[in-house]
This record gives C-alpha cells, structure tokens and sequence, in this order.
C-alpha cells in the first residue's frame, strides 16, 4: 500500500505470479492537471480507490461528483530496464495516464469542464521503465457522470502475470454472459412453445436482463463488441436493467407463489421501479445514477420482501420454496454488500454479479422441477386418459359390433328374400310352361301347334338365362372376395362389342316401348379390354336403366375417348343415361353398397336382389375405373364410368415409329389437326451440323434412335454412362439425350457430371426413359435436366424437343455474341454464366498485356487451348482469339466513352499500335474510334 504518494516494491519479485494493487495515499490536485513536479513539490494525499464527495461535499445517498483532478504515485522498482503492465479498471469518466511523462493510456476526450467525452473500457497497457523509479501520473475528468475518480485499484506487474489475469476475467465474465443468454433464450422458448405458462417468460425477460447488465461490469464486454456505441445510450441500458430486473423479478415471484405475493406491494414495486426506468430514460447520467444511489435502500426493502416470501414459500413446503429461500437469502445478502461498498462504508468486493448467477442456475433448477412434477403428472393422467379411452373404445366397439351385426341379419334377410323371390320367378316360368307341356304331350288325343310352343320355349330360355345371369353374379361377388378374379385384356373392337351387347336388349326395350340408343364417339378400332368385364357392366348398367324408366321413356349409351397422351394410354368413358323416375340425393352415396335397395313407393314394384350395381362397381375398382352419378328425382338417372385403357401396341418399344403412328392413324379415325414437321438440318452431313451424344445401353433403341436422328444432326453412341461422360469432356456435344437405367454410372449422376462442370455446364440434356414417375421426373430435372420424356415415345416428339433446344442454345449464343460485337451501351451479363464471369475476370487482369496469349489464357481457367476454343464455339460461337479481341475492343469503347484519347485506350487495352486498333475497331463497330467518341459527344 502506497505511503504519502511512494508505492516501495523494491523487495518485489519482477517475475511474482501476483499483481499488486496500487492502492493507498496517492499523490492528488482537485481541479487541476498538473505534471509529476507541482504534485510533489506542494503534496496534498488521496486514497485510492476512493471517493470525491470530500472535494465536492455531497451526500452519500445523492452524489454528483463533477470535476477533474491529477492522481500521482511514484513505484521504487526492484529491477530497471524492465517491461512493466497496468491492468486499468474501467473508469467511467475521461482519462490520460502517463508513465515517466510519457503517454501510455487515454479514454474518451479529456477536458476541465462538460467539454469532456467521457468513455468506459478495461486496458492493459504495458511500458519499458529504464530507472528502479516510476512515476504514474493520471488526469482524471468527470461531468457527466455521478460518480468520478478512481473507485477501483489499478493492478501493476510482470506482463504475463497481468495478461494472464485479464483473460481469465475476461473468460469468466464471456462465460457467465453466454450462460445467462441461453438460459434466457431457452425460457423464452419453453414460453413460446407453452404459453399458458407465465413463469418461463418472466423468468427468461430477468437472465437477459442480467445477461445485459453482466455485459457492462467487470471487463465491460460490452464496449469491446459494441466500441462505436453511444456512451450515454449504453448507461442508459445498464440503468435500465435494474428496474427491469426487479419488475421481472416480482412478477415472477407471483407467477410461482400468486397466494403469498400481496397485490398491493405488488403494485407498489412496479410504480416505484417505472418511475425510475423513465427518470432513466429521460435525465442524464449525473441524475439518473445518483438518484440509483438514493433507491439503493428501497432495492434493499425490496430483496426483504421477496425474502420474506421464499421464507413462507419453505414453511408451507411449497415446490421449490427451499431453493427460492436459499437463493433470495444469498441473493438479499450481496445486494446489501454491494450497496455498502458502493458507498465506501465497508471495504469489500462486489459480489452481485456472482450472486445473480448463482440465483439463475438455482431458478432454472426450480423451473426443471417444477416441468419435471408437471410432466410426471401429465403422464400419470395421460396413463389413466389412456385406459379410460380404451375402456370407452372397447364398449364403442361392443355396440358398432352389435349393431353391425344387426345391420347385416337384416340385409341378408332382406337379400336372401329378394333372393328367394329373384329365383322363385324365373324358376317359376320355366317349370310351370315344362309341366304343361309335359302334360299336352302325354295326351296321346293332343294336337301339337308350333307357334304356342316356340313362345313357350323362348320363355323358358329366356328365364333360364336370367337365372344363369343371377348365379354367375353371386359366383362373381365371392370370387371377388377372395381375390381370384383377374384382369385378362385381349384386343378387339369395343364398340363393335358394345353395339351387340345394347342390341341385344332391344326385344326388352321394345316390349316397354322404350327408346334405346348406342353412340360410338371417335372410338379407335382396336383397344386392349377384357369382354368379360365390360359385358358385366354394360349389361347391368343397360338393364337397371330399363328396368327403372317408365313405358315410352328414353335409355341412351354413349362411348367417348378422353386422351391423355401419357404411354400409350387413354380413357373411355361409357355413360348410360335414362329418363326413369330418378335417385334421391340422399340415397345416391349407398347405391353401389351390396344388397342396398332405395326405401321409394315409386320403384317398389322393381326391387331386385341389390347385387347389380354392386357388381359393377367392384369390376370398375378391379379395372382401375371411377363411377359418377348425376340423377334428378323425376327425370332420370346417368351413371359414368371411366376407365384407362392401353393401345394394343402399347408396349412395344417403337410404339410411335413413323410407320405405327400411321398404323395407329388408320385404326383411330379421330379427328385430329395435322402434326407439325420436325426442322431438319438442311446440311446434317456438315461438320457444322449440331453434334449430339445418345446413351442408351439397349442396342436396338440405341440404333434406331441414332439412325432416325442422322439425317438432321452428327450423332454419336453411348452404351453407358462413364463412356458417356468421357467423350462429353473429349469431344463437347451440344446435347445429350440419356436413359436414367444405365451401368455404371446412372442418367442422374451423368447428368449432374454434365451441370456441375465448367467444361461441359453448357451442354443441352434430354433424358428419356421409361420411369415416368412424377418423383423420376422431379429428381431428373433436380439433377439438371433440361427436358424429361418418357418412353414409349413419339420420334417426331423427340425430333422437335431436340431442335427446339439446340434453337435455344443457338439464341442464347447469338446474345451473348451480340453483347461482345456491340459497344459499351449495355452491360456483360455474366451473372448467370460463370464461364464467361471467369473469363472476363481474367481478361479484365490482362487487359494492358499486348502479349497474352490463348494458351496463357486457357491455362488461366484450367483447360487446354483446344477445350478453350471449342467451348467458347458452343457458348459464343467465337474462337478464343476472337473473344479476347472482341473482349478489348469492347472495353475499349467504355474508355473511349470516359473521356480517354484513342492513342491512350489502345494500349491501355493491350494494343501495341493505335492503328492497328483503329483497324480492329471499325471493323467490329463499323465506326472508328474517332466517330465514336464524336457520336458519344453528340448525344451527350
């Protein structure tokens, strides 16, 4: 400890592991700054750390110490020619320190009056002291502030040992902070994602609050990640966490305990709190943190009362009562402490940075608990929740069991008496007309007459057939059932079937004078379709249509195609429409539903067995079709169905090969308008022609692919995807058509080859294949794909996929062309091509170097010469000498436009005549150089 201005550390070791607080009688000038000689000639004493109020004469609870002064110290020094470091604490007020007289530490603006800017910030600041002697000389200015002067010791030593010791500060104090902020962050989260919940928002608004007000003590890390911020607004902030602390505090004490916290002091802490975060939003510095010293007992009451409550919370065993105790006991402990030291009663350490940690962790134990008792019961009720809801699900499944079983005896009831009276009738008119006859024939005296015999047999027939209709129908239900009726497809011409199939109901139609129609709508002749089914659905479909439509009604059958153009698919769609007595809405949902009969008076006398319909919704879900019906009550009925169905050459590879597709035009006579062209090129056999690569590991489509695309373009063959992508990197094709199915290396990873390599990014990509997913075509075009089709295909398709691609690729090269042959009017646009972004990079490095050459700037980009020149053909249709001409001279033109001399823009464009550069750019601008600049001028 310093004596009357002398610190004596001569018997201090230089390499001690402990700094030395340079505390003790300083030597001191108030309202002065003085050098080392008028301090120790007339010497007045200071204790450091201490306070200002002695010179300015205010009262502990309200300080305002504004002014300046000199602190001085001289340090007898064990050893000289040695390199000593100051650990200064932040001093939130303007300084200068000098050590020897010489300036080694400022902060802020220093000055005799409010002209002060003051800052905040820890230093270390190290110095070489030649002598055994220093003299630490520090002025000190405050006037913006409510306290001044050096309220904390400054720590001198080695180095090391200070460095050292400044890290582990900084560490810590890193280390609470981030703790704080998390623990905060992690709370507020909690909050969001259970909002009922006030505690965890409470309790995550006061760790940030502390978090922030950790920032500002100790190291003030604060400043060092924020050291342009305003230092008025930052103490603002450090003030206002108290209020805010507090407010959080108490709210969240009522949150935890809401029967313990009384509503009036409740109230009472928030106003008090408010009213001194706006006196710290609305005062200065000088007013706001004296006015914090004069609150300092009122914080005290504060942590007594909240005390007070976690000592009832513990009584009462209420969770986490115990821990709250202990915390707030710790916590009311440090806050009277600190305040104390504050105001230099006692000599001590400030310990509520460490204390409102502590509370933290101990506060986040309190909440994990308090969510562990929550969950734990939650699951205990969610066990219980469990059983019960099974319980309550087993006695629903009694009854639904009960009362489907009920269901179900009384439609097979009602089935097996629609049933009885289905077979009893046909039965009935076969047996009956046989006994007759058997009886006539016995009677040897009995005359036979044709006539009344061949209706009688034709009755019998027909009756027998209805019944063998019935039976098969049954026969269906249950073979469906068990999964063993399947789909067999057979080509043929299915409204020449259907015609047949409607004509034979015309006796019936007849006998009801009922209008029957079939229309066939641009049906193709031959289609893939099993007859067995289609006759089933048709035929019960046509006969409930007659069945339910009154005499002298109206029963239409119509078959329409609906393309879809997708694998030689398309659907058709048969619709029966009919003018009977119409469904009711509410019945339409249950129509389809197996022995299901409408409860209506005016149908009553047609009830059937309940299977027809059923049928044939069953054999359009085994046909992949869909039902819809439309019905008005009163004015009839129409059911449609729709079904997929396949040309019978669907599957051959070259289904749409010039000579099927005619074949298919033949057999469809739909009207259609005519296919366009395919562009071929006129000079396909010309080297200039497009080069395309075709990949395909099957030999047949692989040549007929390649032979029917030779005509207009250079095509080459690949059986699998690493030949593939060896002859793109040798050879640059303008596209590629690829299978995604090919050994080793697949469509997909060739394709990414292609996208992700500068070499060949510019290549146009077809994939074809047969996976015809939509997730297939996804990834195929995530992977690159400039265009997906999937087999089998159309060639003409193909043929015009392909020239309309390459039309592309040929348009976007003309632009960026046109970009390089005209002058600085528009600029490059590279953005969305970074090869021509690299090049024009590197030539923007070279453009002075008359000497560069196409080899250096290949070598520049990682590629040959001659990948270089074929590469920029297919993007820009120009020769690597020719971009770099085209490239300077188009530079050129943005100088000449700036204001430079022809003679000066060639060479600064890597010219080495200005005539040869007059030459070069009249001939790409058709104006020379000259003109240019005139032209530039006249529009100006």
């Amino acid at each position: 400890m310093a004596q009357k201005g002398l610190l004596d550390l001569s018997s201090y070791a230089y390499h001690s592991d402990k700094a030395v607080a340079l505390t003790g009688q300083w030597f001191f000038r108030w309202n002065q700054f003085t050098d080392p000689v008028s301090l120790v000639k007339s010497p007045t004493y200071f204790t450091v750390p201490g306070t200002w109020r002695t010179y300015t004469g205010n009262h502990p609870l309200y300080p305002r110490e504004l002014g300046h002064c000199t602190y001085g110290l001289r340090i007898r020094l064990p050893e000289s020619n040695q390199i000593w470091s100051l650990r200064i604490p932040p001093i939130r007020t303007a300084y200068k320190l000098y050590v020897n007289n010489q300036l080694v530490a400022l902060s802020g603006q220093l000055a005799p009056g409010p002209a002060t800017k003051p800052w905040t910030e820890s230093k270390v600041v190290s110095f070489l002291i030649p002598d055994q002697e220093a003299f630490i000389l520090i002025h000190v200015a405050n006037y913006h502030f409510a306290y001044g002067g050096l309220r904390k010791p400054l720590q001198f030593g080695n180095p090391s040992v200070i460095t050292q010791d400044r890290e582990k500060s900084l560490l810590f104090s890193s280390s609470v902070i981030g703790a704080l902020l998390i623990i905060g962050l992690y709370h507020l989260l909690l909050y969001a994602l259970r909002p009922r919940d006030k505690a965890p928002l409470l309790f995550g608004i006061l760790c940030l609050t502390i978090a922030l007000r950790e920032l500002f003590t100790a190291e003030t890390v604060f400043f060092l990640f924020f050291p342009d911020v305003d230092w008025a607004l930052a103490f603002k902030a450090l003030y206002s966490t108290f209020p805010i602390g507090i407010i959080s505090l108490t709210l969240y004490l009522h949150t935890l305990f809401p029967t313990l916290v009384s509503p009036v002091v409740r109230r009472i802490i928030i106003v008090i709190n408010l009213t001194f975060l706006a006196l710290v939003v609305s005062t200065p510095a000088t007013t706001y943190a004296a006015w914090a010293t004069l609150i300092s007992p009122l914080a005290v009451l504060e942590c007594g009362f909240f005390l007070w409550i976690a000592v009832r919370a513990a009584q009462l065993k209420k969770e986490g009562g115990l821990i709250l105790l202990c915390d707030m006991a710790l916590l009311t402990f440090c806050v009277l402490n600190d305040i104390l030291h504050q105001s230099h009663v006692i000599h001590s350490f400030f310990l509520l940075s460490s204390s409102l940690f502590i509370f933290t962790i101990c506060q986040s134990l309190l909440l994990a608990i308090r969510f562990y008792t929550s969950f734990r019961k939650t699951e205990a009720l969610t066990v219980e929740l469990q059983t019960a809801n099974q319980t309550i699900e087993q006695t629903i499944l009694q009854r639904q069991d009960a009362e489907q079983r009920k269901e179900m005896e009384e439609m097979k009831t009602h089935f097996f008496s629609n049933i009885t009276h289905e077979l009893r009738t046909p039965l009935t008119l076969i047996i009956s007309p046989v006994e007759q006859w058997l009886q006539t024939l016995s009677n040897p005296s009995a005359t036979l007459d044709k006539t009344p015999l061949q209706n009688t047999l034709t009755m019998v027939n027909r009756n027998a057939r209805r019944l063998l209709q019935l039976i098969n129908q049954l026969l269906d239900l249950s073979k469906l059932d068990a999964g063993h009726l399947k789909v067999r497809e057979l080509p043929g011409n299915l409204a020449a079937f259907l015609d047949d199939l409607v004509n034979s109901f015309q006796l019936t139609a007849e006998a009801k004078e009922i209008r029957l129609h079939f229309e066939p709508l641009l049906i193709p002749e031959q289609v893939l379709f099993d007859d067995d089914k289609w006759g089933k659905i048709c035929s019960n479909l046509v006969s409930n249509a007659l069945k339910y439509t009154p005499n002298g009604g109206s029963v239409w059958v119509r078959l329409a195609t609906e393309p879809t153009g997708l694998n030689g698919h398309f659907a058709l769609r048969l619709s029966v429409a009919d003018t009977g007595y119409g469904i009711a809405s509410d019945q339409i949902p249950y129509i389809f539903n197996r022995f299901y009969q409408g409860d209506d008076s005016r149908n009553r006398s047609f009830e059937g067995t309940g299977i027809g319909l059923a049928l044939v919704k069953e054999l359009t879900d085994l046909l992949n079709g869909k039902l819809t019906v439309e019905s008005q009550v009163g004015r009839g009925t129409t059911i449609t169905a729709t079904f997929p169905v396949r040309h019978p050459y669907a599957d051959h590879p070259f289904l749409h090969s010039p000579l099927l597709t005619n074949l298919h035009k033949a057999e469809a006579p739909i009207a259609t308008s005519p296919l366009p062209t395919a562009k071929i090129s006129p000079n396909a056999g010309d080297q200039q022609a497009p080069f395309l690569l075709v990949v395909e590991d099957n030999d047949d489509l692989r040549q007929f692919i390649a032979e029917h695309l030779t005509g207009a373009y250079r095509v080459k063959t690949a059986i699998d995807g690493q030949e593939a992508w060896q002859i793109c990197q040798k050879e640059l094709p303008d596209l590629v058509i690829s299978d995604i199915m090919l050994p080793v290396l697949d469509g997909y990873q060739f394709c990414r080859l292609i996208r992700q390599t500068a070499l060949t990014n510019h290549i146009a990509v077809i994939l074809l294949t047969a996976k015809a997913a939509a997730e297939s075509k996804i990834e195929g075009l995530t992977a690159g794909a400039n265009d997906y089709l999937t087999k089998p295909f159309d060639l003409l398709e193909l043929q015009l996929r392909v020239d309309n691609l390459l039309h592309y690729q040929a348009t976007l090269r003309d632009f960026y062309r046109l970009q390089l042959t005209k002058p600085a009017d528009a600029a490059l646009p590279v953005q969305d091509h970074p090869f021509l972004s690299q090049l024009y990079q590197t030539l923007e490095k070279h453009l002075d170097n008359a000497t560069l050459t196409v080899d250096e700037l290949a070598l520049e980009v990682g590629m040959s010469s001659r990948t270089l020149n074929r590469k920029l053909a297919s993007v820009l249709g120009m020769t690597a000498s020719e971009f770099i001409r085209n490239y300077r001279l188009r530079k050129s033109a943005e100088l000449l436009k700036a204001g430079h001399s022809v003679s000066e823009t060639a060479y600064l464009v890597g010219f080495e005549s200005p005539s040869y550069f007059g030459q070069c750019f009249k001939e790409l601008f058709a104006l020379s150089p000259s003109d240019y600049i005139r032209s530039v001028l006249s529009e100006n």
